[in-house]
């Protein structure tokens, strides 16, 4: 190959370097520089989703914040301590807590007497002004004695 080029005029040496760097520029230009333009276009559209995801994420962060500022959070735990309270002073122990996101508490009695169940509905509902969403009774086996799943609600 040294021989052939060595053979040809120094015009054609010329034309054959530079041939043999525009190639090499091209291949190099073709298949590194190329591909990385394509992930670089690619990149943006993904930031792009991404910086819009954020911003719809920083809105609900914003509201949850304010909400728990306005003390829509606080309601639930007031609830769930005022239901203690009334099941306490009722004579009622109460099994299961449970507040959901919906600003209700569930409330589980197991084995709870009639008469103090009542009680603790009138104490709820009439001096503490909650709303009873959903009740389920059920006989628990002894006389007088019941199993209770409710629902409250605060107003």
């Amino acid at each position: 190959m040294r021989e052939w080029f060595n053979s040809q005029s120094p015009r054609d040496q010329m034309a054959i370097l530079l041939l043999t760097g525009f190639l090499l520029v091209f291949s190099v230009f073709q298949f590194a520089l190329m591909p990385m333009s394509e992930n670089r276009a690619q990149m943006a559209l993904n930031n792009g989703a991404a910086s819009a995801q954020l911003s719809r994420v920083e809105a609900k962060v914003s509201r949850l914040l304010s909400l728990r500022d306005a003390g829509s959070t606080g309601q639930n735990d007031n609830l769930s301590s005022t239901l203690s309270a009334a099941a306490q002073n009722a004579g009622l122990t109460v099994k299961r807590l449970q507040p959901n996101s919906r600003g209700e508490v569930q409330v589980r009695f197991e084995g709870a007497d009639f008469d103090a169940l009542l009680q603790w509905l009138q104490t709820v509902e009439g001096n503490e002004g909650l709303r009873i969403i959903d009740a389920s009774v059920s006989d628990a086996g002894r006389s007088g004695g019941v199993n209770a799943t409710l629902r409250v609600r605060g107003q």
